[in-house]
C-alpha cells in the first residue's frame, strides 16, 4: 500500500516520484518526478503495486526534502516571505482543487485566476506550485533556500430459553433456572453491588468469564478462555431483566451508595465528531486522562508511584486507535509528543518491545494525518509550529469546556476506565478518603510496563474485534456490507476514501516533535546545558581545531529532555540530522533527565558558593604566612654585610651555585642507622639465620672502614 507523500523509485531508471494524491476508490494516483522540471503524472495503483511486488519499483524511506526548520529559528525576513506567499497561494494549494489541478487545462485556468487575483506572475506561481508538490506539500516548502542553513546536496499508521425468538442471527441465551439465578446473585454481589463502580455490562462480562467459559490450550501452546456455546450462556438482556425484577431502584442505590457519586450522566450530543470526514487520516483526535489505577515502581515493588497518564490518538473516521502512550508525564506537550510519535511509528516493533507479537495487518497505522484535534494547553506554542510547518499538519484546538468536540477519544477513555482498569488491583475512586473508605492504593501490584502491556492488548482488541454499536454507517458502507469494526472501516476507507494519510520517516517525525535549541561548538566539544558532546561530523570536518584557530560558533540541535545521553545536530550536511554522543568524560550524565542535570549543576554551584568563605579564609592565611617568611628573610638580609659594588655581588653567581650545591648534597645525603640500631628490639631467642645476618653486617662495616683508611 502506498500513501500520499510516499517517495517511490523506478529501480531501473533511478527516477524518484512523490505521491501527491490517491483516488477515493484507490485505483488511480498522481505523482511528480522529483528529478525533472515536470508536472504531475497519473499512475494506476494496481500497476504500482505490481511493480513494487516484482521489485521494479521500491519505496524510498529517506526523504531528501525532510529538512527541519524550527519556527523560532526562521528569520523575520524569510518568515514574512513565506507567510505572504502562503496567504496569496493557499487557495491554489487547497485540497479542493485536487485532482483537477494535476491536469493541464484545469491547472492553467487556476493559475491564471491566481495570477490575476494576486499580481504574482504565472511563471513564479508555476515554480512555487512544483516546489510545493515536490517538497512534501507543507508551508515551509515556500521558504527560500537560504533559510535551509546551506545544507549540501539538498533535494530535501423447561431447559429452553423463554422469550421472543431472535429475528436475526443464531439463537442465543439459556433457560434461567434456580442455579443460574444463584450465579446472577453472586455476580451482582461480587461485581455490581460494590464500591468499585463497575458498569452493569462489566459485571455481566465478568460473570460470563467466571461461570460460562472454559480454559483450553491453543495451537501455540498458550492457555486461553473459550466461551460455552451461545445456547448455554444467558444474555445480558436476561441478566438485566432478572435484576430489574429482583431489585428496585431504591435497593440498587442503597447497595451502591458506598461508592460515592456514581456517574450516570451521559453527555447530550447534538452533532457528530466525524461529520464531513473524507476518510482515514482526515482527522486524528488526541487527548489525555489520568488512569483510575495506582501503580508500583518497576525498580522497587514496595514503592507506590501513583496513577499513570493515558494518551490516545484516534482516527475520527474509522475509530482506529492509531497511537498511544502510557507514562507519568502529566498532560503536557511531552506526553502528546510521545503519543503522536507512536502514531507514526512501526507498531510491530512497538508491540515486540512489550513482548506482544503482531503482524502489520493487526495495527497498520504509521502515518501523519491532515488534521489533529487536541487541547489548547498542549497543542499550542513553538513546538507545535515546527510540526505544522515541517510536516504540513493542521492543528485544531477544542474551545475551553468543550470536551464534547473530542467525543470519540473521550468515549474511549470512559471505556478503558470502566471496563479495563475497574478490574485491576489498585483501582480507586475519588471518594476513597470518605469515612469508612478503603485505601485502594495499598492494593497496587502492577508496574508501568505491565500496565502498558494491558493497554496495548485492549487497543488491539478495540481495533480488530470491537463492534461499534453506535457507529452510523453511510450508504456506501451498507452497500459493501462493511462491519463497524475499526480495522474493517480503516481498510474500507483506505480502499474507497483514501487520500489524506501521509507517510514520513519515523525519525523525522520524532525530530519534528523534539524541542529545538542552539548549542556552542568549543575546543572541548559541542556544549549544551553545560554538557559536552562529540559527533562524527564534527571530528571528520575538524570543527574543534577550527574553533581553536578562529573562535567558537553555534549550531542547531534538537534534544529529548528525558535522556540527555545524546542530542541531534539538525540538517547536518546531506542528512536531516547527526547524532551527538556524550564525551567520554561526561558519562555521569548518561540516562539522566534534563531536570536532574540542572538540579546537579545548581547543587554544585551552591556547594562552591558555600565553600567560597572557607577558600577566602585559607588564601588570606596563606598570604599571611608568605609575608612572615619574606619579612624574616628581609631582616636577615639587613644584618648581612654586602659587597660594595653590584659587580662583585653578581660576578660569582656560578661559583656560589656550585658551593651551595655541594653543601646541599652533604646536608641531604641519606644516612642509615648503624648495626646496633638495626638489632634493637630483636628477641633474645633469635634464630641462627639472624646471627648470620649480623655477622654479614659486621663484615660489611669492617670492609667499609678499611676502604676509608686506604
Amino acid at each position: 500500500m502506498i500513501s500520499v507523500n510516499d517517495i517511490i523509485q523506478d529501480t531501473h531508471t533511478k527516477i524518484n516520484y512523490r505521491v501527491l494524491w490517491l483516488s477515493e476508490n484507490g485505483e488511480t494516483a498522481f505523482a511528480i518526478n522529483l528529478d525533472a522540471d515536470d508536472f504531475p503524472i497519473q499512475m494506476m495503483t494496481a500497476d504500482v503495486s505490481a511493480r513494487l511486488h516484482d521489485g521494479s519499483m521500491a519505496v524510498i524511506h529517506d526523504d531528501p526534502f525532510a529538512r527541519l526548520i524550527p519556527e523560532a529559528e526562521i528569520s523575520e525576513k524569510n518568515r514574512v516571505f513565506r507567510d505572504n506567499l502562503w496567504d496569496n497561494l493557499k487557495e491554489l494549494f487547497s485540497l479542493d482543487n485536487e485532482p483537477d489541478i494535476f491536469g493541464r487545462k484545469a491547472r492553467g485556468r487556476l493559475v491564471d485566476a491566481a495570477s490575476e487575483k494576486t499580481g504574482i506572475s504565472k511563471v513564479t506561481i508555476y515554480r512555487q506550485l512544483k516546489r510545493y508538490w515536490k517538497r512534501g506539500k507543507n508551508k515551509n516548502t515556500l521558504l527560500p533556500d537560504s533559510a535551509n542553513k546551506g545544507g549540501k546536496g539538498v533535494r530535501k499508521k423447561s431447559g429452553k430459553k423463554l422469550g421472543r425468538p431472535r429475528k436475526y442471527g443464531e439463537e442465543a441465551g439459556k433457560f434461567v433456572d434456580e442455579q443460574t439465578e444463584k450465579i446472577f446473585e453472586a455476580a451482582i454481589g461480587k461485581y455490581y453491588h460494590t464500591r468499585m463502580e463497575h458498569t452493569f455490562k462489566s459485571a455481566y462480562e465478568a460473570m460470563v468469564r467466571e461461570h460460562f467459559s472454559k480454559e483450553i490450550i491453543g495451537k501455540d501452546g498458550k492457555k486461553r478462555l473459550e466461551l460455552l456455546p451461545a445456547t448455554e450462556i444467558p444474555t445480558i438482556d436476561q441478566f438485566r431483566y432478572w435484576y430489574a425484577k429482583r431489585y428496585s431502584p431504591e435497593d440498587s442505590l442503597r447497595a451502591r451508595k458506598g461508592a460515592g457519586i456514581y456517574d450516570l450522566e451521559y453527555r447530550a450530543v447534538t452533532g457528530k465528531s466525524d461529520t464531513g470526514l473524507m476518510g482515514p487520516g482526515a482527522k486524528y483526535q488526541i487527548d489525555a486522562t489520568v488512569g483510575d489505577i495506582y501503580l508500583v515502581s518497576q525498580f522497587n515493588l514496595a514503592d507506590i508511584i501513583g496513577r499513570p497518564i493515558l494518551y490516545f490518538v484516534i482516527d475520527a473516521f474509522s475509530r482506529m486507535v492509531t497511537g498511544m502512550y502510557v507514562g507519568l508525564e502529566g498532560p503536557s506537550w511531552t506526553g502528546s509528543m510521545m503519543a503522536l510519535a507512536n502514531a507514526a511509528s512501526d507498531k510491530v516493533r512497538f508491540c515486540a518491545e512489550h513482548g506482544i507479537e503482531i503482524t502489520e495487518a493487526d495495527w497498520p497505522c504509521r502515518h501523519i494525518p491532515d488534521v489533529i484535534l487536541g487541547d489548547r494547553g498542549e497543542m499550542e506554542g513553538k513546538s507545535v509550529e515546527t510540526l505544522i510547518n515541517s510536516l504540513g499538519v493542521r492543528i485544531e484546538n477544542a474551545p475551553p469546556y468543550r470536551a464534547d468536540m473530542k467525543g470519540i477519544v473521550e468515549q474511549y477513555f470512559h471505556t478503558v476506565n470502566a471496563t479495563v482498569t475497574a478490574f485491576l488491583p489498585g483501582h480507586v475512586k475519588t471518594d476513597m478518603s470518605r469515612r469508612g473508605g478503603r485505601d485502594y492504593r495499598l492494593d497496587a501490584k502492577l508496574d508501568l510496563r505491565q500496565f502498558t502491556k494491558i493497554i496495548i492488548e485492549c487497543v488491539l482488541y478495540h481495533n480488530n474485534e470491537h463492534l461499534l454499536e453506535s457507529f452510523e454507517r453511510d450508504g456506501d458502507m451498507i452497500r459493501d456490507n462493511i462491519q463497524s469494526i475499526p480495522i474493517k472501516l480503516w481498510e474500507w476507507g483506505i480502499k474507497n476514501r483514501s487520500g489524506l494519510l501521509r507517510s514520513f520517516p519515523e525519525d523525522i517525525v520524532k525530530l519534528c516533535l523534539l524541542p529545538a535549541a542552539k548549542a556552542s561548538v568549543t575546543t572541548r566539544g559541542i556544549r549544551f546545558k553545560g554538557i559536552y558532546y562529540l559527533c562524527d561530523l564534527a571530528i571528520r570536518e575538524g570543527w574543534f581545531e577550527k574553533v581553536r584557530a578562529k573562535g567558537g560558533f553555534r549550531v542547531d540541535i534538537s534534544y529529548d529532555p528525558r535522556d540527555m545521553a545524546r542530542i541531534y545536530l539538525r540538517n547536518a550536511g546531506d542528512s536531516p540530522y547527526e547524532v551527538c554522543y556524550l564525551a567520554d568524560w561526561q558519562e555521569k550524565y548518561s540516562e539522566k533527565y534534563l531536570d536532574e542535570i540542572i538540579y546537579l549543576h545548581e547543587s554544585e554551584k551552591q556547594a562552591k558558593q558555600g565553600y567560597s568563605a572557607k577558600k577566602l579564609e585559607a588564601r588570606v592565611n596563606l598570604s599571611a604566612r608568605v609575608e612572615e617568611i619574606v619579612a624574616e628573610a628581609t631582616e636577615q638580609a639587613k644584618q648581612t654585610p654586602l659587597p660594595k659594588s653590584k659587580t662583585q655581588r653578581t660576578g660569582n653567581i656560578r661559583a656560589n651555585r656550585e658551593a651551595e650545591k655541594e653543601n646541599l648534597r652533604r646536608e641531604e645525603a641519606f644516612r642509615l642507622s648503624d648495626g646496633d640500631a638495626l638489632t634493637e628490639g630483636q628477641p633474645d631467642s633469635a634464630s641462627a639465620d639472624n646471627d648470620e645476618d649480623l655477622l654479614y653486617l659486621d663484615l660489611i662495616r669492617k670492609n667499609a672502614e678499611e676502604r676509608k683508611h686506604d
